[in-house]
């Protein structure tokens, strides 16, 4: 029966390494020194958790929901997991998150279409930065990607979520469904393509045409923030399951 590794010594707390393989099915022995992987000195429940980050591609509402804990604690034991894999750009991102640069100003290019045109329009009148509201009551801050992509929000810590090409689909989905779509609820962990995230509504038709999700696929879900920030701009509106187009945008 196997045993869990131990790679802590149990007097001086150092890491321990490997001094002898053996095969279970010749019995061929290697001696010598053999360091063990980085993720070999993680804990069992820091492997969980991995393991659950991974599963769930990053999305770390259906992490909370699995694990039964808050954001801030989903977040902070992803920090000390980066930290001891010695992994600690998003940590340096998260601590310097409000001293990022946040332009001003964005220019209007020719080829951009109306949606982030008036996105760009708003922002711009704001000084690059503005508080959305949230459908749940809450808000969030938004602000100019510094490489002119999209937006930021500290509410989508994953990069390349606020992309110009997620509004523009958020919009075409709505569209294609008449004025109304379904937001989805990527955020639960569901499946592209099911009940909850259905390949029609908004945050599926972004995971798949945007983000090159496939049917089956579990998706990160930004929509809520998406929902609110073409609320903000007038674009659409953001009502309880669904988003509208604003007949008077």
């Amino acid at each position: 029966m196997g045993r869990e590794l131990v790679a802590s010594c149990p007097r001086c707390n150092e890491r321990l390494i490997a001094t002898k393989l053996t095969c279970d099915n010749c019995d061929l022995e290697l001696n010598g020194d053999f360091p063990l992987s980085k993720f070999d000195y993680l804990s069992n429940d820091e492997h969980d958790f991995i393991e659950c980050f991974l599963k769930y591609q990053g999305n770390f509402k259906a992490v909370q929901n699995e694990k039964s804990i808050s954001y801030p604690a989903a977040k902070k034991k992803l920090v000390v997991i980066l930290e001891k894999l010695n992994l600690n750009y998003s940590n340096n991102v998260e601590r310097s998150e409000f001293s990022l640069v946040k332009p001003k100003n964005m220019p209007i290019l020719e080829n951009d279409s109306s949606v982030v045109r008036r996105i760009k329009e708003k922002l711009n009148g704001c000084d690059g930065q503005a508080i959305a509201p949230l459908y749940s009551g809450d808000t969030c801050e938004i602000w100019f990607d510094e490489n002119g992509k999209g937006l930021v929000s500290p509410k989508i810590p994953p990069a390349n979520q606020l992309i110009w090409e997620a509004f523009d689909a958020a919009v075409e989905v709505v569209t294609n469904n008449g004025g109304k779509a379904k937001k989805g609820n990527a955020q639960s962990g569901a499946k592209l393509g099911t009940k909850k995230l259905m390949m029609n509504s908004v945050e599926g038709y972004i995971a798949h045409e945007v983000h090159g999700a496939k049917e089956g696929d579990t998706a990160f879900g930004p929509g809520f923030v998406i929902c609110a920030i073409l609320d903000w701009a007038g674009i659409c509106k953001n009502e309880r399951g669904y988003l509208v187009i604003n007949t008077a945008w």
